[in-house]
């Protein structure tokens, strides 16, 4: 059983703004009090919210972009393309070593079959499908890696199986790829989506450090608690007040904490739909 601190910890879902201005007046707070492991939380949580924020400053003006124009469609088909290349090399070389094994007696060679199974387990470890499957971005991290595995350590394993041309033409692509990429915003809602997430679980991680780290009923715990808590507790009350009125509540500018405009925000809410998809 998995158990969630929104279980116990019932919070509204803050915008992005508004909880990045918490997580500041938490940090300023805990400072002030010589708290370090909440103000430490704090700024990890800051970092990734601010992180969260560029995010939807992206997809802001990837929805605002609408109808892609013919140069995205022309840099989205030229990444598919980059990509359908460097799927098959990478598949080529596993293909390559393979064949290697074809036909190989086991006693007479064994080098070669240690040799041929330990390259594929370093750079395929869990198989092609798993960096071919992969979203773009994820893929040419992965690339890159094994690029870096090809060029360095595996450098005489590559040679000695004669797998350099291969080897060679994954780099090559993998440059392509990244070039093809930096092109394109493939920025998925969802990432978006997980980014918030991820922000308010750490707004309820911090809650909970506030109040297991000052939980005696007495003492300067109930003094420093309070003053802890109060950023979430005013965030919290202003949000729920425009629910009640049935208004969406508007976010704030995450450092000085006014309200903004809605056309000044970047949509912070919860339910958006992706933008016309790019290339084919």
């Amino acid at each position: 059983m998995i158990v969630h601190l929104s279980d116990f910890i019932q919070l509204v879902q803050f915008p992005t703004g508004r909880r990045t201005y918490t997580f500041y007046r938490v940090y300023d707070i805990a400072i002030a009090l010589s708290a370090p492991a909440i103000a430490a939380l704090a700024a990890e949580a800051i970092v990734a919210d601010e992180k969260t924020l560029a995010l939807e400053q992206r997809w802001a003006t990837k929805r605002r972009a609408g109808t892609p124009s013919a140069k995205q469609l022309r840099d989205q088909k030229a990444l598919q393309r980059v990509d359908i290349q460097l799927d098959n090399a990478l598949s080529g070389l596993r293909g390559a070593g393979e064949s290697l094994l074809k036909g190989a007696d086991e006693d007479e060679d064994k080098e070669l079959i240690a040799d041929v199974e330990s390259l594929l387990h370093a750079i395929f470890p869990n198989g092609v499908a798993a960096i071919t499957n992969a979203p773009y971005d994820v893929e040419l991290a992965l690339v890159k890696a094994i690029v870096g595995k090809l060029q360095g350590d595996l450098a005489p394993l590559v040679e000695k199986l004669g797998l350099g041309v291969n080897a060679a033409r994954i780099a090559k692509l993998a440059q392509k790829y990244d070039e093809a990429l930096k092109a394109v915003d493939n920025l998925d809602f969802g990432v978006v989506k997980a980014a918030r997430e991820a922000g308010q679980n750490y707004l309820l991680r911090i809650v909970a450090k506030i109040l297991g780290t000052y939980d005696e009923p007495t003492g300067d715990h109930p003094q420093k608690r309070a003053a802890l808590l109060a950023p979430v507790i005013k965030q919290s009350e202003a949000i729920r007040s425009h629910i009640r009125a049935r208004r969406s509540a508007p976010d704030v500018d995450p450092k000085t904490g006014e309200e903004q405009l809605p056309e000044e925000t970047t949509g912070a809410g919860g339910a958006e739909e992706p933008p016309p998809a790019q290339g084919g």
